[in-house]
């Protein structure tokens, strides 16, 4: 009975660690460097569809993705790319955060790094941490993103949050437009 109580204390104040954690601050991916506050980059909070090309000069296609900017600060990305293709295995969604660095013009900058996690193959056996960097614009007027991206790769061990640790896999610039409800 003792055991039980001892479980049931803990588990009732792990609720409060985690709002501890919090509030004291632990680090999170898009707290990184300063930029504006959310607020001012609003108009970017939103689901968009992008075309994704090669930035070496070819423009060629390379796929689709779904990025997601909420007004929390989190980012997703979802990748038509992501059963894999030649050079690199299956991977997970991604998920990060964004950061409003000006808004000029109605024309809104913004960072975002998301992370993923590549799986085993029998081709490609070691499993990866990935990371992309976005560094994009959203367009008022046209409800357009546009951009880069950098693709890293860490040992699954690595951290993908430490600069020194990474290790760049590909490149490429990207368009897309806003995903509207009917």
């Amino acid at each position: 009975m003792i055991n039980l109580q001892r479980i049931l204390k803990l588990v009732a104040m792990t609720p409060g660690i985690a709002v501890a954690c919090a509030v004291l601050g632990a680090p999170d991916v898009g707290a990184q460097n300063a930029g504006l506050p959310l607020s001012k980059c609003l108009d970017a909070v939103g689901t968009y569809l992008s075309t994704n090309f090669a930035k070496d000069g070819s423009n060629k296609f390379i796929s689709r993705s779904l990025i997601s900017l909420t007004n929390g600060g989190h980012a997703f990305f979802t990748d038509s790319g992501e059963a894999g293709e030649p050079g690199f295995g299956p991977f997970s969604g991604g998920r990060g955060a964004w950061r409003c660095m000006s808004n000029e013009n109605g024309v809104a900058r913004f960072l975002a790094t998301v992370l993923d996690f590549t799986f085993a193959t029998p081709s490609i056996p070691k499993q990866l941490i990935g990371r992309l960097d976005i560094d994009g614009s959203f367009d008022v007027s046209t409800a357009k993103l546009s951009g880069t991206m950098a693709l890293y790769f860490v040992p699954i061990g690595g951290d993908p949050l430490m600069q020194s640790d990474l290790k760049k896999s590909a490149e490429g610039a990207f368009e897309a437009q806003k995903v509207r409800a009917p």
